[in-house]
């Protein structure tokens, strides 16, 4: 699954419904089509009041729900959807036609061995178009052949078009092709009028438009050689997720969600670092940081509150506290990323857990370090060294033993160190942010992929390597998707 290249959403749990899919083994040289691929449902858009549609190539038809013919769309020929007063209404050429819809209509290749193809708001899509009339507007669904869908992922999802010419790419692309299909196909019925969206939010789509640019042609020969395989462990087909970067280390997967799976375990990724080659964004995927002052940090905890629903009243925020405690409280996560992130305010607290910290404060992961322009190292009663953040209500211990305010009501005070004397605030002002990675680092690492790839490991490699620990021993194998008779 996937959250790609540069993705910082986290991704939806597509729970496996297969009805009529089987599982099988899969030993090398077997055959990988042993079964027509199964259609996929992308949903598009959401929430529209018009969308525009045109043939390209091939042969079509308009059908309304009951599948009676409204039209035959010629190509070149302009049409429009559109709702009004509750209903949807369809545009020829400029003229709309006499009858109304209250369900769905579809744009359906008459015969889908013919390479046929549509242009929707400007895109170029193959196989067929829904669009349903909702209660808050218009949706759109794009149906077709699961193979024909991975030409216009897999590329989008790898960023091929950023190294077309590097070695053992064919092998990484070969990688995100399973992935990708067996992801898909864990989300096939997950979604009632669809399987799928377009974007980060399960895997990015663009479409027939993704052929034609700079390393389309490895995107399709890495699809073809790879045909039908998709991932089983212990016999069960998995939900293969992946992420842009790991930062140098995955993460088990109740440590970012909930559900621990044996096939999600967190394995050290050193090829992520093959990200640095490539500078600019790309090198921003390994490593990155950010600095927020505390009104940024005041006003995007605000909008997450909001966002969330939450009604708490935190006031004037004074203290972020990260805690690294896995699911089953032992502590530090095996990558070292943060699963607790308390927001302490003058009024009240809140906490964000696990792979939802990332939205709080807009990261790109949660492996990261946190820390203040008012951190400061004490020592305590105890004579134990504490790191603080807050210095509000801290006192100190006067010559006669008298615990004092610092420096009475001013927002700063003095702290000597081994370089000198320094003013700190009692209050943050800014927050530095450094961290690693991108996205949830569940999975496949994609570029951790394709640095696998550069020393020279194969598609098989890589996939072993990431969801089972690079055990071979049997309980993940790699084989052609069948059908329940």
């Amino acid at each position: 699954m996937g959250e790609g290249f540069l993705r910082g959403k986290f991704k939806r749990w597509c729970w496996v419904i297969l009805v009529s899919l089987g599982l099988a083994s899969f030993s090398p040289g077997a055959r990988a089509d042993t079964v027509q691929p199964p259609y996929i449902r992308v949903l598009l858009d959401q929430g529209l009041s018009q969308v525009s549609f045109q043939v390209i190539q091939g042969g079509y038809q308009l059908l309304d729900e009951q599948g009676k013919e409204i039209a035959r769309p010629v190509v070149g020929e302009a049409w429009e959807a559109r709702t009004i007063d509750g209903k949807l209404f369809l545009i020829r050429q400029g003229q709309t036609l006499p009858q109304t819809f209250t369900g769905v209509v579809e744009l359906r290749p008459q015969d889908e061995k013919t390479f046929n193809l549509f242009l929707y708001q400007g895109e170029r899509l193959r196989g067929s178009l829904k669009i349903f009339l909702k209660p808050e507007g218009l949706a759109t669904v794009n149906t077709l052949d699961l193979e024909q869908y991975l030409y216009g992922v897999v590329g989008p999802e790898m960023a091929v078009s950023t190294g077309t010419g590097e070695p053992g790419l064919e092998e990484a692309l070969k990688a995100q092709a399973v992935v990708s299909r067996s992801y898909a196909l864990s989300c096939l019925g997950s979604g009632g009028y669809y399987d799928v969206t377009d974007d980060t939010y399960t895997q990015v789509y663009r479409g027939y438009e993704a052929e034609l640019v700079p390393g389309a042609d490895k995107v399709k020969k890495a699809v073809d050689a790879t045909r039908g395989q998709v991932i089983y462990y212990e016999g069960k087909l998995v939900k293969a997720y992946f992420h842009s970067n790991a930062g140098g280390y995955t993460e088990d997967s109740e440590n970012v969600w909930s559900e621990a799976l044996p096939y999600l375990r967190g394995v050290p990724s050193p090829e992520d670092e093959y990200a640095l080659r490539f500078g600019g964004w790309i090198a921003s995927t390994y490593s990155w940081s950010k600095t927020l002052t505390r009104e940024e940090v005041q006003g995007m905890i605000k909008a997450w509150l909001e966002r969330t629903g939450q009604t708490a009243e935190l006031g004037d925020i004074i203290d972020l506290i990260t805690s690294r405690e896995r699911r089953d409280g032992s502590t530090p996560t095996v990558s070292g990323r943060v699963t607790r992130l308390e927001i302490v305010g003058t009024r009240g607290k809140a906490i964000a857990y696990r792979d939802r910290i990332r939205s709080v404060l807009g990261l790109r992961s949660t492996l990261f370090t946190l820390e203040m322009d008012s951190t400061v190292t004490i020592l305590d009663g105890q004579g134990n060294k504490r790191e603080l953040n807050y210095a509000g209500e801290l006192k100190a211990v006067g010559a006669g033993g008298n615990p004092l305010s610092l420096n009475g009501p001013a927002s700063e005070y003095a702290v000597a160190g081994a370089e000198g004397a320094r003013m700190v605030p009692k209050i943050f002002q800014r927050v530095l942010i450094q961290g690693r990675g991108y996205g949830h680092g569940l999975g496949l690492s994609q570029w951790g992929a394709r640095g696998m790839a550069a020393k020279g490991f194969s598609y098989r490699d890589i996939i072993e390597h990431y969801y089972n620990q690079g055990r071979y021993d049997g309980k993940l194998t790699i084989g052609p998707y069948t059908r329940r008779l």
